[in-house]
């Protein structure tokens, strides 16, 4: 009788100290997501090896400020020559800034465009208490190009957007849950949805029992940042997007797996197979690195795509059906 008692005991302390444990380490998880850690300019650009904008071309920057659903968002703004042309839009990935999408810039310098580079919302210098993954995020971008088409005299026709990682999944959002139609996306290592990616590392840095705190995490992420999780979707919205897309992973990625650019492809149901496509490098290269590992491979591919879908014709908005 006693022996059942005691183990009565310790079921009940057990049950106590987990009902403590489980909403403070679920909480925990929240901060993981939405409260992480703002690099500022100069420490990205110090990890990153930049000496200058410079190097990829960029010169003449002119400071970027845009209020955006309550915040400030911050950049660099370089116009070309000649306004009311086209523009290209940088997204970089999670944690990172502006200074993590300059590599991509010479892959679009021969078309002459305006070139904006941001950090999104809790990123760099800009505003926002929470990041959300693309939820707000994808408004933020939206209204970065209404700002460019009100400025530079500029359609939706004109502007091409380049992604990285979550900016490569929020671009795709974007012109997803917008429904607009712009000249082109290059999406290097997106996710598929949040629910997703999130499942995903934390298996993969806590192990499988952090499985049980994720359900609980997303609620306290959404009720903190004000937002609805299963929104950040790429996949869900994949079927509106009217945009034409290229996307590249490294199928050596171990953080984002490519299966995830896989799903996304899948899910681009409305564009016709010349208005999308996918490659999957093979050259060892890590997550959203497959520029630095092979960037003339990498240019090769990008450029292939660009050709076959008549970039320099879309961004100018000259019809570019055939006959």
């Amino acid at each position: 009788m006693e022996k059942k008692t005691n183990k009565k005991k310790i079921l009940l302390i057990a049950a106590a100290v987990l009902a403590v444990l489980y909403p403070g380490i679920s909480w925990y998880f929240s901060s993981v997501l939405i409260d992480f850690r703002q690099r500022t300019l100069e420490e990205d650009r110090t990890n990153l090896k930049i000496e200058s904008p410079e190097q990829f071309g960029l010169k003449g920057a002119q400071d970027f400020n845009l209020e955006s659903q309550g915040i400030e968002l911050k950049g660099w703004f370089y116009p070309a020559k000649e306004s009311g042309k086209c523009a290209i839009v940088y997204h970089h990935g999670f944690t990172g800034t502006r200074y993590g999408a300059m590599k991509y810039a010479p892959l679009f310098a021969q078309y002459g465009c305006d070139q904006l580079f941001f950090d999104a919302r809790r990123h760099g210098e800009s505003g926002g208490e929470y990041g959300t993954f693309g939820f707000h995020e994808k408004q933020d971008l939206l209204n970065i190009i209404d700002w460019l088409e009100k400025t530079r005299g500029l359609q939706d026709m004109n502007i091409g957007i380049m992604g990285e990682s979550f900016g490569a999944a929020t671009s795709l959002m974007a012109a997803g849950f917008s429904g607009r139609e712009f000249a082109f996306i290059i999406a290097e290592s997106p996710y598929r949805s949040l629910t997703g990616i999130v499942a995903q590392r934390a298996r993969s840095d806590y192990g499988p029992a952090a499985g049980i705190f994720v359900p609980l995490a997303f609620t306290f992420a959404e009720m903190r940042a004000n937002f609805d999780a299963e929104q950040t979707s790429v996949v869900l919205k994949g079927p509106a997007i009217r945009t034409p897309v290229f996307l590249i992973h490294s199928k050596q990625d171990t953080y984002t797996d490519p299966s995830n650019s896989q799903a996304v492809f899948d899910s681009l149901t409305a564009l016709s197979d010349s208005d999308k496509d996918i490659y999957f490098t093979d050259w060892g290269a890590k997550h959203a690195r497959s520029i630095d590992t092979n960037r003339e491979a990498f240019s090769l591919q990008v450029q292939g795509f660009l050709q076959r879908i008549q970039a320099g014709k879309r961004l100018s908005g000259a019809d570019t059906t055939e006959g």
